[in-house]
């Protein structure tokens, strides 16, 4: 008998997160879903996971701009290397 098809969503959204590189803390709120734990708690576990990615997902990117010697350089604006000419 195939898998109810709220199950066969989460399935393929868990499959999905393994194939982008998802660790098992996400992995495991994913799995979760409609099984063990109520949508509310889902819904908490994945905004704090997307919180904490982004806080070190720009974190990286404040190290990689001051590394580059661009300091305080817009994300993707390499800095100038000689002034503009008038």
């Amino acid at each position: 008998m195939p898998a109810p098809p709220d199950r066969r969503i989460v399935r393929e959204v868990y499959r999905t997160a393994v194939l982008l590189g998802a660790g098992s803390d996400l992995l495991t709120v994913i799995g979760s879903w409609g099984d063990s734990l109520p949508d509310d708690e889902v819904l908490a576990g994945l905004a704090a996971w997307n919180e904490a990615t982004a806080a070190e997902v720009k974190a990286r990117i404040e190290h990689a701009g001051r590394a580059s010697g661009c300091g305080g350089c817009s994300p993707g604006v390499a800095p100038r290397t000689s002034p503009t000419a008038p």
